[in-house]
């Protein structure tokens, strides 16, 4: 999960694990490509748009200039109503949304894992 939002982030990550899901949390987009770079297999991102220092869009744009981190797809959670600036996304959902939304929406792109 790419958000800057500590707690949602963080109830977000909890969710998914009690799910059956692994999860981490970056705060903005450049933790989150270090991170992806750094890590092991991710098999789906959800990202905010509204993100200090890079936000949601230069992050897509990175991801997808780096071929090893291109393939990975992107549901973005997005408080802005309409986004005036598109993104590249495999799925897009407007905050608030329900743990039942987002777990269905995550069930499309990834198999449940042990944590």
């Amino acid at each position: 999960m790419v958000e800057d939002d500590i707690d949602l982030g963080a109830t977000v990550c909890e969710i998914l694990k009690m799910s059956g899901y692994r999860a981490s949390h970056a705060t903005d987009g450049l933790v989150a490509l270090q991170m992806l770079r750094e890590g092991g297999l991710h098999d789906l991102i959800l990202l905010d748009l509204m993100m200090p220092r890079m936000d949601g869009w230069a992050f897509r744009q990175a991801q997808l200039g780096d071929k090893k981190l291109k393939d990975i797809p992107v549901v973005v959670l997005s408080a802005v109503g309409e986004i005036a600036k598109p993104i590249a996304a495999d799925e897009l959902l407007h905050k608030p949304i329900t743990a039942e939304t987002l777990l269905g929406t995550i069930q499309k792109f990834v198999r449940r894992r042990s944590a």
